[in-house]
């Protein structure tokens, strides 16, 4: 590969990292009878599906990578496991055509984003280190070996591809004050996993979810709950001040 097009590739990674935070309005239309909630500034949707309270706010970092962001509380009298792996999430064009999203299981995500950000990484090294020989050769190989070394070191710092997860704490939904409800189990990653909720239990959680930026005027995201589905549409995506 040229040194140049190396240098564009690092640009390109650069900018995709630092692609600014978004969240998507509810649509005026819903299939259910939904609320719309606010946690920092941030709007989601809450209804009521076979007993169960379910909220969801849609974020993401880019136009691709999303965060369903989803909250649970069985206040049925049974017994019932969420299972992440069987949300959905599709986009429509202006058309009213529709597409599919993926959805990622949490370690499914896991994996996904671990060989993303290795492959990443190795675009820095290499772009790094086809800049640092154009460097050398214009200044007739003056800089050493280990100077390369350490530019690399920088390099590898730049992308760190965290993602706010503060949004959790601001999600416990205003009940009488001498009746407030438990708070909900979270994986220490964030991520929802399968997990089974007893009468009176929450969970809550990010599903990862990678969107196709051509559809995206709706979107439908389909959470399963209970024998049943909490169905909410968004649009209109905003920047996050």
């Amino acid at each position: 590969m040229k040194p140049g097009f190396l240098i564009l590739l690092f640009a390109v990674l650069i900018w995709s990292s630092c692609a600014p935070s978004m969240y998507y309005q509810p649509a005026v239309v819903q299939p259910d009878v939904t609320d719309v909630v606010y946690a920092n500034g941030v709007p989601a949707l809450r209804t009521t599906v076979q007993g169960c309270e379910v909220v969801a706010e849609l974020t993401s970092h880019g136009e691709k990578d999303m965060n369903l962001n989803v909250y649970i509380r069985n206040n049925s009298d049974s017994t019932f496991t969420f299972q992440p792996a069987l949300v959905s999430a599709r986009g429509y064009d202006g058309t009213g055509e529709w597409k599919s999203y993926r959805v990622f299981e949490a370690e499914e995500y896991i994996r996904w984003k671990n060989t993303r950000d290795a492959l990443i990484a190795a675009g820095i090294v290499v772009a790094t280190v086809a800049t640092v020989v154009a460097i050398d050769r214009a200044v007739d190989n003056n800089n050493s070996n280990n100077n390369v070394s350490n530019n690399l070191d920088d390099a590898s710092l730049v992308l760190d591809f965290v993602y706010d997860l503060s949004w959790w704490m601001a999600w416990t939904i205003p009940t009488v004050v001498d009746n407030a409800p438990p708070p909900p189990e979270y994986s220490p990653d964030f991520l929802l996993r399968t997990h089974t909720l007893d009468p009176g239990e929450a969970v809550q959680g990010i599903v990862k979810v990678r969107a196709n930026p051509m559809f995206k005027h709706k979107i439908l995201v389909e959470v399963p709950v209970n024998g049943g589905y909490a169905k909410f549409v968004f649009d209109q995506a905003r920047y996050v001040r």
